[in-house]
């Protein structure tokens, strides 16, 4: 076991001039620096700056085509938000001993919390709508711009589709082709629920009392909508949850998808707020354990899950779902995806152990997130956890960004999405599960 102050202490030897150009201590423990990035960059205020808008409690995140990240866009969406909202969860009164931090420090993580809630609302769909009490990708469009314009006909030639017609679209993007825009959607509208109960168990807030389960149930794949990817594997009518809420008032049939990735997300909402027998999360949860039992996750990913990137994303979010909400019927597939972490880590000099599917930072995060949540791997966590504190920056605090999800348009091209503020929530995450962890065993 790492020794006590090691996770406190290790990498604080950074420049001297760190504590006066950047705000951070040359001596400050790993997770307060990690913390403290966070409140550093967190948007405080409605802002619109040269080239990008964005809203008060948001984090800076990006997407950007391909393999370009120099053409990276400024985008405002409430999905990595409220994951960095989980991360947030753990940084309480409770856990401060254990976690050595200040008073100032419990208070900027509730204020950051409070702050991410409030940003996360403004992406509900309007109580007008067919759709209300859902949650959007983009924020509501009030458009009286270029949605059509000659420079929106140029990224619909280049993007293809799907063509959803909702009323989402990006916000830094003017001339977005209205067709493009996208509906509200179960990963969001789960996410967004999720941050509604952690802040209703954490910091008092309001919750819900709104029977939102409802909005999963209405749109299963039952065979009612067209799939843009219809695999062999996958039957006609799975009954899992399908990704879009297509209130389509022009009577289009309008295609839809089954990601697997999405409906662990759903299952975990599901399960924190005690409605495990909501209809479709039976095929849900078979629908995860076969993918995974049959490596289809590995051999399909682009088929299995279509939002996310060929990294471990799949493994933590599954993983997740098994362990918070938690979902006990998912420990086939849980288990698998841990004995493959276990199998990829990489091993460093100094007892470091990494993992790299093209994030190293993240793909490290996330992995050490996924044998956490499984109870598996105890000999590699602390090398994980040695990786992360010595390749923290000691000047910001944070870890590199790397691709969270991927959107694959119908041209065949991706664009990728990625926030450093996301990577080093990711990190904190971890650093507080193994301090809460090694607390709670001594």
């Amino acid at each position: 076991m790492l020794p006590r102050r090691l996770l406190s202490w290790t990498a604080c030897a950074a420049l001297p001039l760190c504590s006066v150009l950047s705000g951070c201590s040359a001596t400050e423990p790993p997770i307060a620096k990690a913390l403290h990035f966070l409140q550093r960059t967190q948007v405080q205020q409605d802002a619109q700056g040269l080239g990008h808008r964005d809203y008060a409690g948001d984090w800076p995140q990006y997407f950007f085509p391909g393999a370009l990240p120099q053409l990276s866009v400024r985008d405002v969406s409430p999905f990595m938000p409220a994951f960095i909202h989980h991360a947030l969860t753990f940084v309480t009164e409770a856990n401060s001993q254990a976690l050595e931090l200040t008073a100032e420090d419990i208070t900027a993580a509730r204020d950051m919390r409070q702050k991410a809630v409030a940003f996360i609302k403004r992406f509900e769909a309007p109580l007008d709508a067919p759709d209300a009490g859902t949650y959007g990708f983009w924020p509501h469009d009030m458009r009286t711009r270029g949605g059509d314009s000659l420079l929106a006909q140029l990224a619909l030639d280049l993007i293809g589709g799907p063509l959803l017609y909702g009323h989402y679209v990006p916000l830094n993007i003017g001339f977005y082709p209205t067709c493009l825009g996208t509906p509200t959607d179960c990963d969001d509208t789960a996410a967004a629920y999720l941050v509604l109960l952690n802040d209703a168990q954490v910091d008092g807030g309001p919750g819900t009392r709104r029977p939102f389960e409802r909005f999963f149930t209405d749109w299963r794949d039952l065979g009612q909508v067209p799939r843009r990817i219809n695999p062999d594997w996958l039957s006609p009518a799975s009954g899992a949850y399908l990704t879009w809420f297509n209130c389509d008032e022009g009577g289009r049939s309008l295609p839809n998808d089954v990601d697997v990735a999405v409906n662990a997300n759903v299952l975990l909402t599901l399960a924190r707020y005690g409605r495990p027998d909501t209809p479709g999360t039976d095929e849900a949860v078979a629908l995860i354990n076969r993918v995974v039992q049959e490596d289809l996750y590995e051999t399909r990913q682009d088929e299995v899950s279509p939002y996310t990137q060929h990294g471990y994303v799949f493994h933590f979010v599954v993983s997740r779902a098994f362990h918070e909400g938690p979902v006990p019927q998912l420990q086939p597939a849980a288990y698998i995806l841990a004995d493959q972490v276990i199998q990829e880590a990489q091993m460093l000099p100094g007892n470091q152990v990494h993992w790299d599917r093209g994030a190293p930072h993240l793909d490290t995060a996330l992995c050490l997130l996924t044998l956490m949540q499984t109870g598996k791997g105890a000999d590699l966590i602390e090398g994980g956890i040695a990786y992360l504190i010595a390749e923290q920056n000691p000047f910001w605090g944070n870890w590199d960004e790397g691709t969270f999800f991927v959107a694959r348009t119908d041209t065949g091209r991706s664009l990728n999405w990625v926030s450093k503020s996301f990577t080093t929530a990711m990190a904190l995450e971890a650093l507080c599960r193994y301090e809460l962890m090694h607390n709670t065993n001594n």
